[in-house]
């Protein structure tokens, strides 16, 4: 777990102390051996640098850390040891447990890696623009359609205008009549998807802010995006493939809309409330019919 630690810390530790985690992400085996003094010289930068970017990181310092990373090597020696000892059976059973715990330690690794690609002052800067815009449009198709409507809903909560179409025409219909006080968010892990690109092009053309949420930083989505945030997708288990390829992205969902909410936690805060309020009241209604 140190090393999904790390990674998610990663985006507000500053130059010098990414130097300090790369190195240990790249000396990982050695982690666990090495001493602070060590680790400061590998990595090129002072022991005070290490023993911050620990604590930033939640470790009381260089010991506190070693131990835990002798306590995942542990673990995983715990396991071989476990699966050397079983029958046919055990493994046989052994081997589908952990491709059930794969899927979670995918769906953990690329929250992390996710965390660690987030550019947090390009995120500030999405939402200053975002709390100003007029309509936000939201952009999605077949496993991205999830997360767009999931951000397009929430943003609605926070009463900011969006808007969603599980409709491919009407996305594309809709970004061609934005102006230069909209937004347009597209989501597509290839970052290939034609529709997406497509209405993310129409929208840009009109002038709107467009902003890129996609697996591939170098794809045609980023290209045509003034924004791009990327959200990684891992396949190391076939189960994975076909349910973990939006975790990242609502991962970056629930990033974003924290980010608003902390930008005015007194605006957007009544905002929810006003929407709560509104959401009972309507419930009580339809309970009386």
């Amino acid at each position: 777990m140190w090393r999904i630690e790390l990674k998610v810390y990663y985006p507000a530790l500053s130059k010098r102390q990414r130097q300090v985690v790369d190195y240990l992400l790249e000396q990982e085996m050695k982690a666990g051996t090495m001493t602070l003094r060590e680790c400061a010289s590998g990595a090129g930068v002072g022991q005070p640098t290490v023993i911050r970017m620990l604590e930033a990181c939640g470790y009381e310092g260089w010991s506190a850390f070693q131990c835990e990373v002798w306590k995942s090597m542990g673990q995983d020696e715990s396991m071989i040891l476990r699966k050397g000892t079983e029958g046919s059976e055990g493994k046989k059973e052994q081997q589908k447990q952990s491709g059930v715990l794969q899927v979670v330690k995918d769906d953990i690794q690329m929250i992390a890696d996710m965390a660690r690609e987030l550019d947090r002052n390009q995120l500030n800067q999405v939402v200053k623009i975002m709390k100003k815009a007029k309509i936000i449009d939201v952009y999605g198709t077949d496993n991205s359609a999830n997360a767009a409507a999931e951000l397009s809903g929430r943003l609605l909560h926070l009463g900011l205008t969006s808007r969603n179409y599980s409709d491919l025409f009407f996305q594309k219909i809709s970004a061609g009549h934005l102006g230069e006080k909209d937004v347009a968010v597209s989501f597509s892990i290839s970052g290939e998807t034609i529709a997406v690109i497509e209405a993310l092009k129409a929208a840009k053309e009109c002038g709107a802010v467009t902003v890129a949420v996609t697996g591939d930083r170098e794809s045609a989505l980023a290209e045509c995006a003034d924004y791009v945030f990327v959200t990684p997708t891992i396949y190391a288990h076939q189960v994975s493939r076909w349910i973990a390829s939006r975790i990242s992205q609502i991962a970056f969902v629930d990033t974003l809309c924290a980010a608003i909410m902390e930008s005015d936690m007194e605006r957007f805060s009544e905002q929810l409330s006003k929407s709560t309020r509104e959401f009972e009241e309507d419930i009580s209604e339809r309970a009386k019919q």
